[in-house]
């Protein structure tokens, strides 16, 4: 197992074009990735920043989709940005 932390800025102004864009199209796409597991998604209280927690199955399959994600071009006046992507490999300390 390994999971994939994503950062992304949202303007708050616009955050619920943001939501609604996430919904229809980045949750399902972020679904449809091989490995994918679950995933949960946070909006921070004043609506600035999104966290965005996804489990795949194995590391590879992580760090395949952070590429992809952060091969997302930035634009300051889109509604949002990806600020961040970093991928843990599981330590599997259940053993």
């Amino acid at each position: 197992m390994a999971t994939m932390l994503v950062s992304v800025t949202v303007d708050p102004a616009r955050a619920d074009r943001v939501l609604g864009l996430l919904r229809g199209e980045m949750a399902p796409w972020m679904r449809r990735q091989p490995g994918f597991v679950a995933s949960h998604w946070s909006l921070d209280d004043d609506r600035t920043r999104c966290t965005i927690v996804v489990e795949f199955d194995a590391e590879e399959h992580a760090r395949a989709v952070a590429e992809a994600t952060l091969a997302l071009p930035t634009h300051p006046a889109r509604s949002w940005n990806v600020e961040r992507v970093e991928v843990a490999a599981d330590p599997d300390l259940s053993r």
